[in-house]
């Protein structure tokens, strides 16, 4: 890549031995302050370092609404699950986990709408509001919820993302102590379901004004437009807040059958993290997961989900007669560790708090105490001084087929601005780019940019706002054969 050769911030980062070590903690363990006090105490003794709390379950809210009304409305009511309305779990969480240097994630369920259960889709919110949202199959039907764990509503609906999107901000805006949003349920319910009229009306508009793309492309486009939005949007209300998702393991499984497509999301940097939820319990099975997703090269963006409860609802503690145990829960983590992740995420708090289970897994897998990862979280948490120019910005321009591809290599976390120059100005954008490696697709900023730009040398110029210190990088653009 050309460097740039203009001045550029230094960050003097504090170098920690560290490793995300996260759990999925669902509602009804943060229903009270006793159960989370005995969340977090818990978390702290085995040697945890992030937690993943569930406060919006199906269309509702263990967090208080009207904090961030003032950005984002949110209608929900608070959940069933809590037996006193007036209870704020995330507030209490929040305060007493940080306290023990505990992150924390709001776990936010999005395309599931409703619970199974009939009494309760009753009493849902969306249900009662917005049943028209509730997505078709292939023959024209509303869904059922023989096979699913609820309704869910259509990513293909624009006002089910406007909404969707006014929750998350709601979150962001009422808890800026938030370390992340976690995403759940960022998918299709199966490849046979999404086929709603405003769906598919939008569909067959786009192919005629468009391009012809199949209805799965449409598809996977609604999800990750979706996560797009919300990670621009999040970024905004709260630079340092860590965008993250649950994802189905198997990327062909994730693409084909639920429309999540989260390797591009890491490739577009519209997301922090993945969490694969690689609950196989099978060993061979796993290991062949893991492998598949380290050919991705992104290690370091991925915490591997770890199934951790019994499916008779037994103990996970050695000597429980179990074939699955924290015995095998440990193997896997070692995996985990030698193939380079970024951590592990155990599912979950209330299927390793049976028999002991999660003292003997701590034993086994985390004697001691490992930092959170904070220097890749929050920026303001790092020293920021001026200084010889030692991290320099690089640039480099690419094509592949027919789309153009600006790589650029950022010196820190921030919004940046770019511009492409010939003898004038031919392309530019604006956004949140991480520290290190960042792709563009140019065609995707301006459509009209591959008919135009020629092989030849061009000029990125990559600055912040408000700040006098700018790049100026030479770049060339070559064809693969060259």
């Amino acid at each position: 890549m050309k460097k740039g050769f203009f001045i550029l911030f230094t960050i003097l980062f504090v170098k920690i031995n560290a490793e995300i070590r996260s759990v999925w903690v669902l509602p009804w363990d943060i229903a009270t302050e006793e159960s989370i006090d005995e969340v977090i105490a818990t978390a702290v003794s085995c040697n945890q370092n992030e937690l993943l709390v569930e406060v919006r379950y199906r269309a509702d809210a263990l967090f208080d609404t009207s904090k961030g009304a003032y950005l984002y409305p949110n209608p929900e009511p608070k959940s069933y699950i809590l037996e006193d309305a007036s209870f704020d779990p995330l507030a209490y969480i929040l305060k007493k986990a940080h306290q023990k240097g505990l992150a924390v994630q709001a776990w936010v369920v999005v395309f599931n709408a409703t619970p199974r259960e009939q009494s309760y889709i009753q009493q849902n919110y969306i249900y009662n509001n917005h049943k028209d949202w509730i997505t078709y199959n292939f023959n024209g039907s509303q869904m059922n919820i023989d096979r699913q764990s609820g309704y869910f509503i259509d990513p293909g609906i624009p006002e089910v993302q406007e909404y969707l999107l006014n929750i998350l901000g709601n979150l962001a805006g009422g808890y800026p102590e938030l370390d992340g949003i976690h995403l759940d349920y960022i998918r299709y319910p199966e490849s046979d379901l999404g086929f709603h009229p405003v769906s598919l009306a939008r569909y067959n508009e786009y192919c005629q004004n468009q391009e012809e793309i199949t209805y799965n492309e449409w598809r996977i486009m609604q999800v990750t437009n979706f996560v797009e939005n919300a990670y621009f949007q999040l970024k905004e209300i709260n630079p340092t807040l860590q965008l993250t998702a649950a994802v189905v393991p198997d990327i062909a499984e994730a693409n084909v059958d639920y429309a999540q497509d989260w390797q591009s999301w890491l490739k577009k940097g519209i997301i922090d993290r993945v969490y694969p939820m690689a609950y196989d319990v099978q060993y061979a099975k796993f290991k062949k997961q893991l492998e598949q997703i380290k050919l991705l090269q992104m290690k370091e963006k991925i915490v591997i989900g770890l199934r951790a409860w019994n499916g008779n609802g037994n103990s996970l503690a050695v000597g429980n007669g179990n074939s699955y145990n924290v015995k095998e829960i440990a193997k896997k983590i070692t995996l985990t560790r030698d193939l380079g992740f970024a951590g592990v995420s155990l599912f979950s708090y209330s299927g390793l708090q049976k028999g002991n289970a999660f003292v003997q897994l701590a034993r086994l897998s985390f004697p001691e105490k490992k930092e959170y990862p904070r220097e890749n979280i929050s920026p303001k948490l790092n020293e920021i001084t001026f200084s010889e120019p030692k991290y320099p910005a690089e640039a480099k321009l690419t094509r592949l087929n027919s789309e153009i591809i600006m790589h650029l290599k950022i010196p820190k976390d921030g919004f940046w601005n770019w511009e492409l120059y010939k003898d004038t100005l031919l392309v530019s954008n604006q956004r949140f780019y991480q520290k290190g490696e960042n792709r563009e697709i140019l065609n995707i900023i301006n459509p009209q940019i591959s008919a135009n730009l020629e092989p030849g040398n061009y000029i990125v110029h990559l600055y912040q706002e408000k700040s006098s210190f700018q790049y100026l990088i030479p770049v060339e653009l070559v064809t693969p054969n060259e």
